[in-house]
């Protein structure tokens, strides 16, 4: 199978390449021009990558005229400060048009990685333009799988964790507070998350791909999550435990955000009816990210001394 992925070099998009090319799946990658791929090269070896820009996309289509599927991992959160044209021509514009060169070639399949945020729960005002440019974007999908112009896979991914995350994320940065010792403000922790590992989330991505491919041009919807949400205080609390610290954890110290998703956990029935299931479990998943902090935090401290001397 031929499969054309963008956000590879992104958290996700990393153990989805990983995860495809175990599969022997030959894998055409689309990235931005400046976009660094030395630790993919390194990792994994020479790579068949495209640039998006001055007509990259479509000389890429000349060239592979035999693409079954695309998997479109690829996103801008829209934090930083970012324009708001930044975050649409990302999430809307680039996709739109990735989608009218997957039509023209007789693409099988489009592969969209969704998020939890795009729900009915409008009302969360986290990262709006992020979530409100991802629905857009999951609607024109719709409008085109059902047209019958492609076969859209629409793929809601649940609360992801897991080795390799950036270190500004939720569970990176509750696991390095909790190894060095530092009390940790927190809203009341009642909400309710369905905890996702990157490695389950990548194989069930590789699952409903090989699932979906020959199936007819139409939209198709797959939760993608454990089908179990933990209260985010029980998920810290595990945290803190298992790193065998008293760090001070102060539920209530902050203020939960306008429209916080109480409860969101995915309806996993259409993706576990493909035989797939989660293999990691909280304890062992949160282990995973304690080592992988560890060691990218003794490395940060080694850096920073030897620069000192």
């Amino acid at each position: 199978m031929k499969v054309l992925l963008t956000g590879a070099t992104g958290f996700l998009g990393t153990h989805i390449l990983r995860d495809l090319l175990h599969r022997n799946y030959q894998v055409l990658i689309a990235k931005r021009e400046e976009t660094d791929l030395s630790q993919l090269l390194h990792r994994f070896g020479e790579l068949d990558t495209w640039n998006i820009e001055d007509k990259g996309l479509e000389s890429l289509f000349l060239k592979h005229r035999d693409i079954n599927a695309i998997v479109h991992a690829a996103t801008d959160y829209g934090r930083d400060n970012s324009k708001p044209t930044t975050t649409f021509w990302a999430n809307e514009t680039f996709p739109i048009r990735l989608i009218e060169l997957a039509i023209e070639n007789n693409v099988s399949l489009f592969t969209n990685i969704d998020t939890f945020f795009n729900s009915s729960q409008a009302l969360y005002d986290h990262l709006g333009a992020y979530t409100l440019s991802k629905r857009h974007f999951q609607e024109w999908g719709q409008l085109l799988g059902i047209a019958h112009k492609i076969n859209f896979a629409n793929l809601r991914l649940y609360h992801l964790y897991g080795p390799g995350d950036s270190l500004h994320k939720f569970v990176p940065t509750i696991v390095e507070r909790c190894l060095e010792g530092k009390e940790i403000d927190l809203t009341d922790g009642l909400q309710k998350r369905d905890f996702i590992h990157v490695d389950d989330a990548a194989s069930a991505i590789s699952t409903i791909l090989g699932a979906e491919l020959n199936r007819e041009y139409g939209y198709h919807h797959y939760d993608v999550g454990t089908g179990m949400s933990v209260p985010i205080r029980e998920f810290v609390e595990t945290v803190r435990e298992i790193c065998a610290t008293e760090v001070t954890l102060n539920f209530g110290a902050l203020t939960t955000r306008a429209g916080e998703f109480k409860d969101a956990c995915a309806d996993t029935k259409a993706l576990c009816s493909l035989g797939w299931k989660p293999m990691v479990g909280l304890n062992a998943g949160i282990n995973s990210v304690i080592q992988d902090v560890s060691r990218r935090v003794s490395l940060r401290v080694n850096r920073q001394s030897r620069h000192k001397k």
